[in-house]
């Protein structure tokens, strides 16, 4: 009996222990945030803060230039002990940078500073919606007002008849082998309709009000 009832409370136990099972975090696509660099870049680090991007054999020479900040000065020169020597020039990676380097490195300091935010990733195109394995989520609009003599669309779904109003639109899955979509409208007031298509919640094409009112986009 003792054993069965150790048993009982053995089980008792185990079911009312609650089992956590750690759940990896995703991976965060900005591990630094809206600076963090594009693949091939890093922080150039010219002072606290500075997070231009620029390759990484830049930075050990702007981090070896800070370690020897005296280096090619000439406290006799025109700009005081700042001055640079012969054939130096301020390195002007920020205001008030006065490491002294070459005229060529200055002028890549410059170069950096206008790319910089061409080298975030946060400044990097999206890649366009294309063909998913389960398909996708298509969306036709023909925008504006007034009344359309015709739609069509491709893939094409419902004939749409004269004097249709608009604004209009048609939602449609599409299967991973369609490639291509669009659609045209043909207004009957002026000015014109226009048109969007949208995949998966992503406009992929358009034409403003009073344009062609042919949209046409390509998934691969």
């Amino acid at each position: 009996m003792a054993i069965r009832n150790l048993t009982r409370s053995a089980a008792a136990a185990v079911i009312g222990t609650a089992v956590v099972i750690p759940v990896p975090a995703a991976a965060d696509p900005l591990p630094y945030g809206p600076d963090t660099c594009i693949q091939g870049y890093v922080w150039r680090e010219a002072r606290t803060g500075d997070t231009v991007c620029v390759t990484p054999d830049e930075r050990s020479t702007v981090l070896q230039q800070n370690s020897n900040p005296g280096a090619h000065k000439d406290p006799n020169g025109a700009y005081g002990p700042q001055s640079c020597a012969q054939g130096y020039v301020w390195r002007e990676a920020f205001d008030g940078d006065t490491i002294c380097v070459t005229p060529d490195f200055r002028q890549q300091m410059l170069n950096d500073n206008a790319a910089a935010a061409s080298r975030k990733q946060a400044t990097q195109p999206q890649p366009t919606p294309g063909a998913s394995a389960n398909g996708s989520t298509v969306l036709f609009e023909v925008t504006g007002s007034g009344e359309v003599y015709n739609i069509v669309t491709d893939p094409s779904g419902a004939d749409v008849p004269d004097h249709t109003k608009i604004p209009w639109q048609r939602s449609m899955t599409v299967g991973p082998d369609v490639q291509l979509l669009q659609v045209v409208a043909t207004g009957r007031d002026t000015p014109g309709p226009g048109c969007r298509i949208t995949v998966d919640g992503k406009v992929v094409t358009e034409q403003p009000i009073g344009g062609s009112a042919h949209c046409v986009f390509s998934r691969f």
